[in-house]
């Protein structure tokens, strides 16, 4: 039987390259995502030929299992979920599946499978020019938010983290911005050390890491990586008593990479307030992402 390890910084060498390809646009398929929320849904993977194939706790759903990723016999990746939930007594679910893998599942379950889409897992996809510009009624406000906050500090500028005293400045951000969130929430909190982790080992993990300094201080800090056409930003810290500095690192981020077409800023995990801020930038798109029951028939 194929055994189930935990991912972590050691073995990620060995299911990145099952990230590189461009896997339906959506931000559980990448290498920032799945490291930084690996403790968090207490991620496990095993390798199956050539498909990569996770296991994750997702909450109120327990165990599921990701789409098989690769290159090698889709079905054999199954199997080896399947034999894995046998033996852990466990549902045969897969999570936050992409549109693009549900005929590859039907394909195996048929009319076994029961689908649901979750809104909570949805990821917001931008156009990055409209970040590039703020142009347009719709971006007004993002408009004139960051106006301000280059005439408040008119020597705040853009830089990527790449030497140890920048990011040992990043590091003490983040610290100064947890002690501005006395309130977090046990979820914040593990979100909060997979920000720093993704910091720390970003070289390794191909990842880009930008902050913004006013008064020669960070005032935010954003983290993420491109792949194809599309940005993927899995991190964006700002001071909340610092005015907009969250659309200015929004919009220079963006600057960073001139090729991309697309911007991903990932799904809002049910949060309220960070539903209303996501769909203040105006999404062109909800990229849904579905839950996937297999019916036990035997």
């Amino acid at each position: 039987m194929i055994s189930y390890q935990r991912i972590t910084e050691e073995t990620m060498a060995e299911i990145a390259p099952f990230f590189e390809a461009y896997a339906c646009g959506i931000c559980d398929n990448t290498v920032g995502a799945v490291y930084q929320w690996r403790d968090i849904y207490v991620s496990y993977y095993a390798i199956v030929g050539d498909m990569l194939c996770i296991r994750a706790n997702y909450g109120e759903y327990g165990d599921c299992y990701t789409a098989p990723l690769g290159k090698g016999d889709f079905n054999a990746a199954c199997e080896a979920n399947e034999r894995d939930a046998k033996a852990l007594g466990i549902p045969l679910r897969y999570c936050v599946v992409p549109a693009c893998a549900i005929p590859m599942l039907r394909m195996r379950y048929g009319e076994r499978m029961q689908v649901e889409s979750i809104r909570d897992w949805a990821d917001y996809i931008y156009l990055a020019d409209a970040f590039r510009t703020y142009a347009g009624k719709a971006m007004h406000t993002q408009k004139n938010h960051v106006n301000r906050f280059y005439r408040d500090h008119p020597d705040a500028k853009t830089v990527i983290v790449s030497d140890e005293e920048t990011e040992r400045a990043c590091l003490a951000f983040l610290d100064r911005f947890r002690e501005k969130h006395p309130e977090f929430s046990p979820l914040e909190q593990n979100e909060w050390n997979g920000a720093k982790d993704l910091l720390l080992h970003r070289d390794k993990l191909g990842q880009t890491a930008a902050c913004l300094t006013a008064g020669g201080e960070i005032v935010a800090l954003s983290i993420g990586e491109p792949k194809d056409d599309m940005l993927f930003v899995h991190v964006e810290k700002a001071m909340p008593d610092v005015s907009g500095a969250y659309p200015a690192m929004a919009q220079a981020f963006v600057k960073c990479f001139d090729a991309v077409r697309y911007v991903n800023r990932e799904d809002d995990g049910g949060d309220a307030g960070l539903r209303y801020s996501k769909l203040n930038y105006k999404p062109i798109e909800l990229r849904e992402k579905y839950l996937v029951t297999i019916r036990d028939d035997t």
